[in-house]
């Protein structure tokens, strides 16, 4: 008796949600209504898939991008085939999904979907009409588009639910054009949340799921049991090829951008028609025991600063190397992955508390942030080998003139010529093109200074080094073992 009245309960509660929209122009709050596929006398207790598919199939869409490139978009290149994270080939010919945001026509799918595309075709659910799609704008960094299309159709808008709130084994449903099938059902559970996935970008942070997702799910939702969208589904782990008929397709790991950043991205492209991040202005590394034996004590949790850039936030507020962030505006940062997003969020022009632990004590900084720019950091240096030296490293003292001829704002420090095969430095994570600035806390002045500090350095205990790369400057453990 207990049990049919728990049963009553929760199908009054899901029957009678009201579908709320909070903009008449975009996102739709609350859940769907599903009374109409319902008989009278039903008692539901959901996941009941057959019914969500039911109710919710309509608010996705097939797409097709299509580019005069000439670019054949089913071959890919030896290193996309290699990448086990793998999101559909770019145009030429680009099939994948979306999801209806709003009546007026707005529609969220990725950015690799329509990268690059001369047209934008968006097919709705049982409707033979092809609609052309006018693209208002996209962020590659997430792999956010927003679209939009022109239609006296009435169009149903999915709703839009909170991804924080979902937890690790609640059920979730997958619905996009997979393999250009066309637009199919599949159901799993969230298998992680926070994915960090390398071969990504800065601000990855993915939900993660066994429901199938195969090449043409992209841009597709990804639903909880509410009938709610709590991600934009994008990739796959495979570590086959791509091709349909090939191997290595959907292997049970699959990624979705969670809506709560998708919603905050989209907003910014609806309304501006590109996305405004906030900087910091360091250079951040996360930290593991050997970082944190070098450092001298033994928390392993927060943002190590590896570097801070002149004339910025971060630069303006006193930063300093060796800080470790360990909140930010109020949040912890666990991670050093945690703060990206939290600084990408940030307002231009926000003041913000930052908290930081520096030589053992916590000190408070307040940056204003401002607005991202591109980096800097374009060019690889290319020069030739000599003699390797005990860590496995060759080196050339990096002057002002190599400097200019290769693009690099540095000036001091040593140019790593090449690394040897499984070598300290090898093991450590230095490779060709890198600028070592610091060995062991001291600073990297010549070539023979250099050779002075490799040769004096303990074995088996971790050595701190400072590298500048492509990417920004990084410190790094090295450890020699003999």
């Amino acid at each position: 008796m207990i049990k049919k009245l728990l049963q009553l309960a929760l199908a009054c509660l899901l029957l009678t949600s009201n579908c709320l929209s909070l903009s008449d122009d975009f996102f739709s709050e609350g859940s769907p209504d599903f009374s109409s596929v319902l008989a009278n006398e039903e008692t539901v207790v959901f996941p009941r898939f057959d019914l969500l598919a039911k109710v919710l199939s309509p608010s996705v869409v097939n797409i097709s991008a299509e580019s005069n490139s000439g670019k054949d978009a089913s071959k890919e290149s030896k290193e996309e085939k290699s990448l086990p994270f793998f999101k559909e080939p770019k145009p030429g010919k680009s099939l994948g999904s979306g999801f209806i945001l709003s009546k007026s026509g707005f529609i969220a799918t990725n950015n690799h979907v329509v990268q690059k595309a001369d047209k934008i075709i968006v097919r709705l659910l049982d409707d033979r009409k092809k609609y052309e799609a006018v693209l208002i704008g996209v962020d590659e960094k997430t792999d956010i588009a927003l679209i939009k299309i022109n239609t006296d159709k009435e169009l149903v808008p999915a709703f839009i639910g909170n991804s924080d709130d979902i937890d690790v084994g609640e059920w979730v449903l997958a619905i996009g054009n997979q393999f250009q099938l066309g637009q199919t059902v599949t159901a799993g559970i969230l298998s992680a949340k926070s994915r960090k996935v390398q071969a990504a970008g800065p601000y990855d942070n993915f939900l993660q799921t066994d429901a199938s997702i195969n090449p043409g799910s992209s841009g597709g939702p990804l639903f909880n049991d509410k009938g709610q969208v709590i991600g934009i589904n994008t990739a796959i782990y495979s570590p086959g090829r791509s091709q349909f008929g090939g191997q290595g397709f959907n292997i049970g790991i699959g990624f979705a951008i969670p809506i709560n950043m998708a919603r905050v991205i989209l907003n910014q492209l609806k309304n501006d028609g590109k996305v405004t991040r906030g900087l910091l202005g360091v250079i951040i590394q996360n930290i593991d025991q050997d970082l944190a034996m070098a450092l001298g004590g033994s928390a392993l949790e927060g943002a190590l600063v590896a570097d801070v850039i002149d004339d910025t936030p971060a630069g303006k507020a006193g930063f300093k190397v060796k800080d470790i962030i360990v909140s930010y505006d109020g949040a912890k940062v666990f991670e050093h992955d945690d703060l990206p997003i939290m600084v990408a969020n940030t307002p231009v022009g926000a003041t913000v508390p930052v908290e930081v632990v520096r030589g053992g004590k916590k000190i408070l900084l307040y940056p204003t942030i401002t607005e991202l720019s591109p980096s800097k950091f374009d060019k690889v240096p290319v020069v030739k080998t000599d003699k390797v030296d005990r860590i496995g490293l060759t080196v050339q003292d990096l002057t002002s003139e190599l400097a200019e001829s290769f693009g690099i704002d540095s000036v001091g420090g040593l140019i790593v010529k090449s690394v040897e095969a499984n070598s300290p430095a090898f093991k450590a994570g230095i490779v060709r093109g890198d600028i070592i600035k610091e060995v062991a806390n001291k600073k990297v002045l010549s070539e023979e200074a250099f050779a002075e500090m490799i040769k004096n350095l303990p074995s088996n205990t971790p050595i701190l080094i400072l590298v500048e790369k492509r990417e920004g400057t990084r410190f790094l453990t090295l450890k020699i073992e003999e």
